[in-house]
């Protein structure tokens, strides 16, 4: 078992931890020293080997119109075929857009980093994700771009804990005492 997926697989079979979405903001906290970093500073080489699990968009002001201008190959699965150069707007629900937007205008307004981690349903299975959105600006301190790690896998009913296991108060019958 690794905690890194090779390129064009989820991670099926590993628990989802913190660890890939750390190192990508590590990298991109030393290429932020002087403020936001451009999009011609990211170096995929840095980022690896988590650069199939990034993803990058060219912002616009119209977030609608906003465009992938990278998605990485451990992705494809949740992101259409096609989705280089694609506007959000076009991406069918159920992929990358509808778990991202609502992140995406929280770190343009705020200018800072974002993470979040939950499930969500994807065709016909369920995942666990974790992500970072990364603000880039190519003109100072005006956020114009996102780097992004995403990672997930698959949660099959089988790997399901009951409910009883998370939150054990739950599980319990209550007993009332009658006097």
């Amino acid at each position: 078992m690794t905690d890194t997926p090779t390129a064009g697989t989820p991670i099926a079979d590993t628990p989802i931890d913190s660890r890939l979405t750390v190192r990508v903001f590590e990298v991109w906290k030393k290429l932020a020293q002087d403020g936001l970093p451009r999009r011609s500073q990211i170096d995929p080489k840095e980022f690896e080997p988590d650069w199939s699990n990034c993803f990058m968009i060219d912002l616009d002001p119209e977030l609608s119109k906003s465009r992938f201008s990278y998605v990485g190959n451990s992705l494809s699965d949740l992101a259409p075929a096609s989705t280089e150069r694609q506007f959000l707007s076009e991406c069918p629900e159920g992929t990358l857009r509808t778990l991202l937007a609502p992140h995406i205008q929280r770190v343009v307004e705020k200018k800072e980093p974002s993470h979040s981690a939950g499930s969500a349903q994807h065709g016909e299975a369920f995942i666990l994700y974790r992500t970072v959105l990364l603000p880039l600006s190519e003109i100072g301190d005006q956020v114009d771009g996102l780097l992004a790690a995403f990672i997930y896998r698959e949660v099959s009913v089988q790997n399901e804990l009951p409910i009883a296991e998370i939150i054990p108060e739950i599980g319990r019958p209550k007993l009332s005492v009658v006097r």
